[in-house]
């Protein structure tokens, strides 16, 4: 769905991913002015940011997580849907469907696993030591809520689908 396309959002979890969305756009903005600053400061040979590759990886890390669910509630994921398009809107519906119900029983997945991964690292108080050092769990709480966000979205679909256009294209698979 297009930026253009886009419907005002109508309740909390619409606003929640919304916010999240504009956290991951501004992390890009930091970003981008971080690793200006620091090919600058190279280049001219002003002063050294050794931390600046480390905070761009978990900056990354962070805007991936941040941004996901405002993708997948704009139907903003690639889908190829060459098939589905030429379905009869009834099949073209239940084959959405499945692909809804699939993208629920995955984020489940990925839910359970995160969130034990989380725990496994809490419980054993490693600690990531590099120009930073910080507890490893720091890096595993962002997930969890994330695939249960989009868990949220995928059941809310097989609910009342994105799009209830009977004659509208396809959804994607």
């Amino acid at each position: 769905m297009a930026a253009s396309e886009r419907q005002r959002p109508t309740g909390w979890f619409e606003r929640l991913i919304n916010a999240l969305a504009f956290v991951a756009g501004a992390g890009m903005c930091l970003l981008t002015l971080l690793i200006c600053v620091d090919v600058f400061s190279r280049y001219f040979r002003l002063f050294a940011m050794p931390w600046s590759l480390e905070v761009a990886e978990y900056a990354l890390y962070g805007i991936t997580f941040l941004g996901a669910p405002w993708v997948l509630l704009g139907n903003g994921h690639i889908s190829i849907d060459i098939l589905i398009e030429r379905l009869p809107t009834r099949s073209r519906h239940r084959a959405n469907s499945f692909a809804h119900a699939l993208g629920a029983l995955v984020c489940l997945i990925l839910l359970v696993a995160s969130s034990g991964a989380w725990w496994r690292s809490y419980l054993s108080g490693t600690l990531v030591q590099r120009t930073f050092i910080f507890p490893e769990w720091w890096l595993y709480v962002l997930p969890p809520p994330i695939f249960l966000l989009m868990l949220c979205t995928f059941l809310r679909w097989l609910r009342t689908p994105p799009h209830p256009a009977a004659d509208a294209a396809s959804d994607g698979i």
